[in-house]
């Protein structure tokens, strides 16, 4: 299922990739990430959160988002941090998604 979600088309509609950014903050504000993230590129501020984080901090912050921090689907030639982020972002808005689909039965 994770695979077959389209999260960057679900994204382009508003009020999902608000909710999908309100579960971002609500995460890193329980890992303790003091950051302002701006809604309009969220991706952009996210990679660099993640680069400036200690070890244990981004740790901490993939344990909550439920992320394995050595993770085979970030490309390795890419940037580190910005696969990383979109990995998150994948995963919050699978979270938004889900929440979606289970409580509307």
């Amino acid at each position: 299922m994770l695979e077959k979600f389209a999260y960057k088309e679900a994204l382009l509609a508003a009020d999902f990739r608000l909710q999908t950014f309100a579960q971002l903050q609500k995460d890193l504000e329980r890992a303790q990430c003091e950051f302002t993230l701006h809604p309009a590129n969220f991706l952009d501020d996210l990679s660099k959160l993640l680069e400036n984080l200690s070890n244990e901090k981004r740790a901490q912050l993939l344990y909550l988002i439920d992320l394995p921090e050595k993770n085979d689907a970030i490309v390795p030639t890419s940037n580190y941090f910005d696969g990383l982020a979109e990995q998150i972002i994948h995963r919050e808005a699978l979270k938004v998604f889900l929440r979606g689909k289970f409580s509307s039965q």
